[in-house]
């Protein structure tokens, strides 16, 4: 005997490939058959015990040793040792296999919790023989035959064939012979008990279970071989002679063990030859039999089987191979081969073979053998060898079979004659034709497996089978018939009991009731429904006749009659009523016939008969009967109305002063004396059968309260209740009552259906449904639910001791039922109790999970969960209904978060939490038989498992996954099982499930709710982080494999689908952790795992070739391939997986209905939706749509519904068809829509959390999601969560493309939305074709899609702009630009692409910018932004004026004034955000356009200044500082600037867009900036106390506008005509070019003034101080220029001559310094020209110093990768300082100082400017001043003579050597190659030669 792993490895196999068909496997299986030849030789023998290898096992206790198979010397411990010698001993097995099994006892003890290691080696012992052989019995059923075949290749099958060959060739049939006789269930369990081998009660049942299985695999194969091969002469007679030796049972019958039984079978089945007459080559394969081909078979098993020879120990056996060998004898003859004189000697002898059957009772055996064998019905090919061996009887032999029916008349004859002669007949009579009929009845009686072999005695005109077939069929049929002509008394019983057993299915029925109706046509057959019902009606006549007079008692005969009939009359009316139960039952259009027949009128008969005095066994038949008719709803109702009319239950009050009798007084008065309830069984059934159907709740009325209360009190408090306090003959009658109570009181609740007029009948009396009352007893502690309870534990107790007895059936089938009602009550409770509290009912209701929580009264413990849990623990293997049912009990009540503590102190109890914890795990690790009913349990626990997961720790599923549930979840640590200890729980089975489906071992559904269990677990907060690195390290990482495994199908199922969804989400989830928590390799693993390649396919001839349609999807199925040139290019499997899901919609066309009206009927089905438990769409509910309209239907009336009743069922069921379909189409829409996020939020987890991946996979992502969504048929839901992705795909995009230009881009968002121009394409390789492409394909969706659609527009609009500015090229900066530079007219290759379109695309465009959502305008309008920043803004602009946009979005502009108004006014909502955002949009729009001359031009024409001149939002300038409540929302000032600030960007736009010489512009400028003047002298004058950075960008934006706006030329005409209006408006600008100059003196750029703006201003906080200080230093210096731009202005005169002086005619620093400290000037001439002269000396130092740094930075920047790491500190913030590596600080301080330098730059360029501006200042007023001669030119420059005297003596003291120096070098730095600046060096001059006079 080799290991028991080798043994379960070659079952393990053997199933893969035979049952399985996994013929990939057959390599291996062939090979591991050859090395296990010489154990089947020698099956189930095992190794003998060798001294030499105990000894060596002594020693290894003391010293370490080499122990044959293993790697290296150990020590064993001495108890090991020992074990081992024990176990050798005990089996006589080698010392190293018993140890081996010790060790895995060991290894396994997880899996067998509270068994210790010896226990376990001798399980796992048995479980190797039985592994053996049932891998042989596999291996030998596999093999060629003649009864069936596997569906497997022909080298398999010819190489077992060849295989068992020769295993039978060498013995093997002999071994097994000898295996049987010795390995018996006593010896075994004899022999463990002897050595105290026996465990606990499920020990001991799995042992004997192993031992039995075994017997049964070992007969099996014997069986196997017989029924396919046929058997050699020496193995038939070597069978022959063991099964002459086999004993009957105690009882003397001759059934037998079932393994015993098989091999009676087999020997059967080697004589049999009916496969003559089943195929067409029938012969042909008979002849290689050995029955045929071997010439002295038939002679020497004549011999044998003779009476002359061996007498058998069992004569049931004797007589069925008797039997069976004259059936073979007959069926030889029809072989030609055989037809020889020779052998016709032995063919002859058929008939005396049959005799000597007859007279060892064959036909008797094969009814016991039925009797008492269950598992006979259950194994097809048993039960159609008893057919083929009765049927060839009657057909081959039908002489003999008249003969029988000729002595059975004598018989019956002679039976009469003694009867009348009042003697005793005798006991020798021949009954053999009556014992065939009985035979008959007993094989045909049930059909569990559907075979339908009754069908065979029914002949059918219309049958086209074979004509062998027809015949036989012909010869059946007509024994059928003739063995019911002039049926004697005698025979009466069997034939009705054989036609019973005949009608045992719907067609075989109806032949039955045809038969019996056409009896009673035109002859006086006693077989016949005619008969048999006149006989009952005479029954009941005489039954209500007048009993006899008393003086005539003494004539009548005593003791032979029963009513009026004889016990053998009696026993007919049962047959008769038990052929009529099963022909209703099967046959509707008998049923109704029958009850329907105004002669026969059963139903009338056989409820009189049974409010009779009458013998309570028929009376329990009548009722069966009665439940039979009850099958239709129709008789059903007819029924009811005739039970309560009879009053077999009295419910109606009686005038009658005698007591009501009736069922109530048959068992409390006869029954309950005699022990026994036939007729309670019998009235529960009709109860039973019809509340199936129908639930009357108008019975009774007017008599009585309606309903049928009276009966569901019967059942309840008569039956159920008193059901433990009675006494009874059989312990089974017990639980059969109790379970035909419970299952009526559980079929009430299936009808019901919680409704509020059930509360408010209750309040007035009124009849209710009838399931209320029993829901409301089991919603309160009532004694229906103590009852209940109850039976659980009883039935619990008899469970727990492992042992079959008799009740065991009835006694698992009422716990099923108790289950159900409480499953039942949970589905309704919630409802009602919702009811109950909304109605402020009186009625007290609990909630079954609290009452299931409370204390058993009878053990003083709340343990009835514990009772009901037990049955999770049964179901694997015992019970698996009653697993499903308990465990949804159990999910209900572990979701109860109050109870966790409670359930957790009950489960967690020793030896509880083994039990139960290791009953979970078993159900989800076992493969049940029934398929259907593992797939249920093992849902029903996912499912509880997944509700759990999320209560608060500890809980009940945080203790069944392996949580610690002292500690903290994050703190478990999770171990593979028997690792330190750990048992195996339910994660180490739901990881197991999840493996095995890789293999395709695993039902879809329990996938799917195991992927989703798993995603729930690592979707948990604190359970996440120990599980994945539980998958990680223990389980080699579990979701690489898995994703490896990726896509699961090609063309997935809905289940498949929703797995690989949530398997997604486990993989996106691990990556972003991973990510977080810096495990970077296990992301890219993951990542390389998605974006790999999955498979190869051909695009251009492959799915290119299914897609000829011409569109923008065929031609994205072809970019890739045509930019890569390759035909063949690698899948990603990430795009297999896209592949795998179809985006098309599905709909349910709605029926054409007549009668019901479709509007009422959508309205009724949105009624009866209910939402999904699992969150997905909600459904038709159809059982209560069904419900609902049966109520409406049963309340119509008048003949009109009548008549129109059959086409209204029609069209119902039509709408029952719809709604299933609608529900399927929902699902499956809800199934993609999930798996499309899912896939989505994967490739988006990717794209933010790795950088593994490149440019192509995102190129090839984008263009596969515009190809599946463009197509027609793609739907909007399917597309929603799709077009999302294209705009985290566009952004992942441009980050690579601007990483390779930048060092690195901190923020994507940031980077989306960034405005930079660069070639990017280049940098991310991406050809202008594929973007091309791209582009088309998102114009076509927003085409596709309505403007309903608008978040799927809102996405795409985004794409689209990412896309555009993707594709910029060719930048060109504007030097006209606002506050630095504006990009401007860019041509991009993008752009011509989408225009392509034209007016259809402009429209759409135009449409969503003008109406819809908030944020599909805003983004309408920026996308319109990108186009006309890249392309020529003819089209976008011709368009926009021609179809009235411009004006349109004038006018939203004018209405969001109050809006705006309240933002900055009032109290701010979040929602009001959007407002500011939507003019924030326009207003870029706007200024986008205005950059170019037409576009300026169009908003001229347009108005827009004059329209935001008329806006009041710009002069509700609030004061600085005040802040809002909301942390997150900016200030109210800041919010003004937001208005604020783009209305000076459009200002700007359009002066440069115009030009400085367009003087419209510049006069609505200047209007629009006087139209709110307070607020620009607002601004103006708080110049001078600057805050923050935000009131300097404030400055520094308005000064540059109105620099613009007074440009050199302004209103000349106003100047010189000095009109009334105009004079106006140039006092006010003139106004604001005096505030502009008083604040120049508070602008002068030094050192001490900038760093007094940044400490004020709140720079120096700011963790970014480096890049933040020169950004405030840079807006301070524009402004400076500004001001000198304005102060530059001012001096002109109307003309391009500067002829006017602004400044007075001082050196002084008293006015510099007046103005310097922000003290108001008194006049508007007190600004000194010292102010420019310190201007350009502090300008001259700032550019020097700025150059010096700036070069500094510069090296250090180039030099930045060997800094030492205290430099690097000074460029990066505190917060990467602290928490980031030096390689990741080395790279920020790379970005801070390439973002400094640059700064620096602009900062040069700014002081070059504010140095050539204020030369020229200084200079043309030294010349005024200095040319002041006069007193006409001083009193034109408003300076005196003395004034001017004293500025020239100034000039030389303060306009310095050191002056001019200073000056000179900074125009060396200004200026270009090291060469100094000649414009300024030529005002320098200028200004030398003035000073010097």
């Amino acid at each position: 005997m080799t290991s028991w792993t080798s043994f379960k490895d070659l079952l393990k196999l053997s199933e893969s490939v035979i049952l399985g068909r996994n013929h990939e496997l057959f390599p291996d299986f062939e090979s591991m058959l050859r090395k296990q030849q010489g154990n089947f030789y020698a099956i189930l023998k095992n190794p003998e015990k060798d001294s030499k290898y105990r000894d060596l096992l002594k020693k290894a206790v003391k010293e370490p040793v080499q122990i044959p198979g293993w790697q290296t010397a150990q020590t064993l411990p001495a108890s090991l040792v020992n074990e081992a010698c024990i176990l050798s001993d005990m089996y006589n097995l080698d010392e190293l296999v018993a140890l081996s099994l010790l060790v895995h006892g060991e290894e396994q003890a997880p899996i067998y919790p509270g068994l210790k290691r010896g226990l376990i080696s001798v399980l796992l012992y048995y479980d190797a023989k039985y592994s053996q052989s049932t891998a042989l019995k596999l291996i030998v059923q596999a093999e060629r035959g003649v009864h069936w075949t596997y569906s497997l290749t022909d080298d398999v099958l010819n190489f077992l064939t060849q295989y068992t060959n020769q295993l039978f060739e060498s013995g093997l049939f002999e071994r097994l012979l000898d295996v049987h006789s010795e390995f018996t269930v006593t010896k075994e369990m004899e022999l463990l008990s002897t050595n105290q081998a026996l465990g606990p009660p499920r020990h001991r049942r799995q042992l004997m279970d192993y031992i039995k299985k075994t017997r049964m695999s070992i007969a099996d194969i014997i069986f196997s071989r017989a029924a396919q091969r046929g058997l050699s002469l020496a193995q038939t007679l070597r069978l022959i002679d063991y099964l002459s030796e086999v004993e009957p049972d105690k009882e003397g019958q001759p059934s037998g063990e079932m393994s015993n039984v098989i091999l009676l079978l087999a020997l059967l089945y080697a004589f049999d030859l009916s496969v003559i007459h089943r195929h067409d080559e029938g012969e042909e394969l008979a002849k290689d039999l050995p029955i045929v081909k071997d010439k002295s078979y038939v002679s020497e098993i004549s011999k044998v089987l003779d009476r002359s020879g061996k007498t058998w120990k069992n004569p049931g056996y004797q007589g069925l191979a008797q039997l069976a060998w004259a059936t073979t004898l007959a069926a030889l003859r029809s072989i030609p081969e055989k037809a020889e004189d020779r052998f016709r000697q032995e063919f002859e002898q058929d008939e005396h073979f049959v005799d000597l059957a007859l007279a060892n009772k064959a036909f008797v055996a094969i009814s016991e053998l039925i009797k008492n064998n269950s598992l006979l019905i259950l194994e097809e090919f048993y039960i159609k060898r008893l057919h083929y061996l009765l049927t060839d009887l009657i057909v081959l032999m039908p002489l003999k079979i008249k003969e029988l029916r000729n002595k059975a008349e004598e018989t019956a004859r002679t039976l009469i004659v003694y009867e009348q002669e009042g003697l005793v007949p005798p006991a020798h009579l021949p009954q053999h034709f009556e014992n065939l009929l009985e035979a008959i009845a007993s094989v045909y009686n049930e059909d569990p497996l559907d075979l339908n072999l009754c069908l065979e005695f029914w002949y059918s005109s219309d049958y086209h089978g074979p004509q062998r077939n027809n015949a036989r069929q012909m010869a059946l049929n007509k024994f059928v018939r003739l063995a019911g002509d002039l049926l004697p008394p005698s025979l009466y019983i069997p034939y009705t009991r054989m036609l019973g057993s005949l009608a045992n299915s719907p067609r075989a029925a109806h032949y039955v009731f045809n038969l019996l109706k056409q009896n009673g046509v035109g002859q006086a057959s006693t077989v016949s429904w005619d008969h048999f019902f006149s006989t009952l009606a005479r029954y009941l006549a005489n039954l209500r006749q007048e009993t006899f007079p008393v003086q005539d008692t003494v004539y009548r005969q005593r003791g032979t009659a029963i009513g009026g009939i004889t016990a053998q009359e009696m026993v007919g009316f049962q047959e008769i009523l038990r052929l009529t139960r099963i022909v209703a039952s099967h046959d509707d259009v008998a049923r109704v016939s029958l009850a329907e027949n105004p002669v026969w009128t059963p139903l009338v008969t056989f409820l009189g008969l049974v409010t009779c005095s009458v013998p309570l066994l028929l009376k329990a038949d009548l009722l069966k009967a009665l439940s039979a008719f009850a099958k239709s709803r129709d008789i059903a109702s007819t029924l009811w109305y005739y039970v309560e009319m009879a009053q077999v239950i009295p419910t109606a009050p009686s005038t009658s002063k005698f007591p009501q009798r009736g069922i109530h007084t048959d068992l409390e008065e006869v029954e309950s004396r005699s022990e026994e309830y036939p007729v309670s069984r019998g009235f529960l059934e009709l109860l039973n059968a019809l509340v199936e159907v129908d639930v009357p709740l108008h019975l009774g009325a007017p008599n009585r309260t309606p309903g049928i209360d009276p009966y569901v009190k019967f059942v309840v408090e008569s039956v159920l209740m008193k059901s433990h306090s009675r006494a009874y003959k059989k312990s089974s009658d017990k639980w059969q009552i109790c379970e035909l109570a419970v299952k009526f009181l559980h079929k009430l609740l299936m009808r019901y259906e919680p409704a509020v007029g059930d509360i408010q009948h209750r309040e007035r009396d009124a009849p209710q449904q009838p399931g209320y009352s029993v829901l409301v007893a089991m919603l309160q502690d009532s004694p229906l639910l103590k009852m209940i309870l109850y039976l659980i534990e009883e039935s619990v107790r008899h469970f727990d001791e492992y042992v079959d007895f008799p009740e065991r059936k009835a006694c698992e089938r009422t716990a099923l039922s108790c289950l159900n009602i409480f499953n039942r009550c949970i589905q309704m409770q919630e409802i009602f109790l919702e009811m109950v509290r909304s109605e402020g009912s009186s009625l007290r209701v609990t909630s079954l999970g609290t009452l299931l929580l409370g204390v058993n009264q009878r053990t003083n413990r709340p343990d009835h969960m514990l009772k009901i849990a037990k049955f999770v623990s049964y179901g694997s293997e015992y019970m698996p209904d009653h697993a499903v049912e308990a465990a949804s009990i159990l999910a209900f009540v572990a979701s109860i978060p109050s109870a966790q503590q409670q359930l957790l102190a009950l489960f967690t109890e020793e030896p509880n939490d083994v039990i139960i914890r290791h009953g979970i795990v078993e159900i989800l690790d076992d493969a049940f038989e029934n398929e259907e009913q593992g797939r249920k349990v093992k849902l029903c626990l996912l499912k509880m498992l997944q509700q759990g997961v999320n209560l608060p720790h500890p809980s009940l599923v945080h203790f069944l996954l392996g949580f610690s549930i002292q500690k903290p979840l994050q703190k478990s640590q999770l171990q593979n099982p028997g690792v330190y200890g750990t048992p195996k729980n339910c994660l180490h089975s739901l990881l197991n499930i999840l493996d095995e489906n890789l293999k395709g071992l695993v039902d879809a559904a329990v996938v799917m709710e195991g992927y989703k269990l798993l995603h729930v677990i690592l979707s948990h907060g604190t359970m996440s982080y120990p599980v994945l690195r539980f998958l990680k390290g223990n389980l080699r990482n579990f979701l690489v494999r898995h994703g490896e495994a990726l896509p699961f199908s090609a063309s997935p199922t809905m289940e498949q689908q929703n797995s690989t969804a949530h398997l997604l989400l486990c993989i996106a989830i691990d990556i972003r952790v991973s990510s977080l928590r810096g495990s970077t390799s296990q992301a890219q693993k993951l990542a390389s795992v998605i974006f790999t390649s999955e498979r190869t396919v051909d695009i251009a001839d492959g799915e290119a070739g299914q897609r000829r349609d011409a569109g923008i999807s065929n031609l994205l199925s072809r970019t890739f391939a045509s930019i890569t040139g390759m035909p063949f290019v690698s899948r990603p499997r990430v795009l297999a997986l896209l592949d795998s899901v179809d985006v098309s919609q599905l709909a349910v066309p709605i029926p054409e209905l007549e009668l019901f009206d479709l509007g009422q009927l959508q309205s009724l089905l949105k009624e009866c939706e209910m939402p999904s438990e699992d969150g997905g769409p909600s459904v038709v509910n159809v059982r209560h749509l069904q419900r609902r309209v049966e109520r409406e239907l049963s309340a119509l009336e008048g003949t009109m519904a009548l008549a129109q009743r059959q086409a209204i069922m029609q069209e119902f069921k039509i709408i029952l068809k719809y709604s299933i379909e609608a529900n399927g189409v929902k699902q499956q829409m809800w199934t993609r829509r999930c798996f499309i996020d899912s896939w989505r939020q994967l490739i988006e987890t990717i794209l933010l959390s790795t950088t593994n991946y490149s440019n192509d996979i995102l190129v090839q992502i984008i263009q596969e999601v515009l190809r599946k969504c463009v197509q027609d048929s793609a739907s909007q839901e399917l597309n929603q969560p799709l077009c999302g992705l294209l705009v985290i795909a566009v952004t992942s995009l441009r980050v690579q493309a601007m990483k390779k230009q930048e060092s690195q881009l901190t923020d994507s968002l940031v980077a989306f939305l960034d405005e930079r121009r660069t070639d990017l394409l280049s940098e991310i390789g991406m050809s202008p074709s594929a973007l091309r492409v791209i582009l088309k394909g998102i114009v076509e969706w927003i085409l596709k899609t309505g403007p309903s659609a608008q978040r799927i527009r809102i996405n795409l609009y985004t794409a689209l702009i990412g896309c555009l500015r993707l594709s910029a090229v060719n930048p060109s900066r504007d030097s006209r630009g606002l506050g630095g530079g504006i990009t401007a007219g860019l041509q991009a290759i993008g752009v011509e692409t989408v225009l392509e379109y034209g007016d259809s695309f402009l429209s759409a465009l135009f449409r969503d910018s003008a109406s819809g959502h908030d944020v599909q305008r805003m983004l309408a309008l920026s996308l319109l932004d990108t186009i006309i920043s890249q392309a020529p803004i003819g089209p976008v602009a011709s368009y926009a004026a021609k179809h009235g946009y411009i004006r349109h979005l004038l006018d939203i502009l004018s209405g969001l004034d109050e809006s705006l108004i309240s933002l900055v006014c009032q109290e701010l909502s979040v929602m009001a955000m959007k407002y500011l955002q939507l003019y924030s949009s326009i207003m870029s729009f706007f200024t986008r356009m205005a950059l170019t001359s037409r576009g300026s031009q169009l908003l001229l024409d347009c108005n827009l200044l004059g329209r935001l001149s008329e806006m009041n939002a710009f002069s509700h300038r609030p004061q600085a500082g005040t802040m809002d409540e909301y942390a997150f929302l900016s200030s109210p000032f800041h919010r003004f600037q937001e208005i604020l600030f783009p209305a000076f960007s459009l200002c700007l736009a359009m002066l440069s867009g115009l030009g400085s010489e367009h003087r419209i512009i510049r006069e609505q400028v200047l209007g629009f900036l006087l139209a709110h003047s307070e607020t620009i002298s607002s601004i103006l004058r708080s110049g001078q106390t600057l805050n923050d950075l935000h009131h300097l960008e404030e400055l520094s934006l308005l000064t540059n506008v109105i620099s613009k706006a007074t440009n050199i030329g302004i209103f000349p005409e106003v100047i010189h005509k000095g009109a009334d209006g105009t004079n106006e408006i140039r006092d006010q600008i003139e106004r604001l070019q005096t505030i502009c100059l008083s604040l120049l003196p508070a602008y002068v750029p030094t050192d001490v003034a900038i760093d007094r703006v940044l400490r004020f201003s709140g720079v120096e906080d700011d963790p970014n101080s480096n890049i933040a200080r020169h950004k405030a230093t840079s807006m301070y210096l524009q402004v400076c220029l500004n001001l000198l731009n304005i102060v530059m202005n001012m001096t002109a005169d109307g003309t391009r001559i500067y002829s006017r002086t602004v400044f007075t005619a001082s050196f002084t620093m008293a006015d510099f310094g007046a103005a310097f400290t922000g003290t108001r000037p008194q006049t508007t001439r007190s600004v000194a020209l010292g102010v420019v002269v310190n201007i350009i000396s502090a300008a001259a130092k700032r550019l020097k110093t700025t150059e010096v740094a700036r070069d500094t930075l510069s090296r250090k920047l180039e030099v930045v990768e060997s800094l030492p790491v205290d430099e690097i500190n000074q460029f990066v913030s505190k917060m990467i300082s602290e928490g980031s590596s030096i390689s990741e600080k080395r790279e920020a301080a790379r970005q801070t100082l390439t973002k400094v330098v640059e700064s620096q730059v602009v900062e040069i360029t700014q002081c070059r400017f504010i140095l050539e501006v204020s030369l020229v200042l200084l200079w043309k007023h030294m010349e005024a001043f200095v040319s002041t001669n006069n007193t006409i030119n001083a009193s034109r420059l408003n300076i005196s003579f003395d004034a001017s005297f004293r500025f020239k003596e100034d000039i030389t003291h303060y306009l310095d050597e050191t002056f001019y120096k200073q000056v000179e070098e900074a125009s060396k730095v200004s200026g270009t190659a090291g060469k100094p600046d000649d414009f300024n060096l030529l005002f320098i001059r200028r200004i030398r030669k003035i000073a010097q006079g």
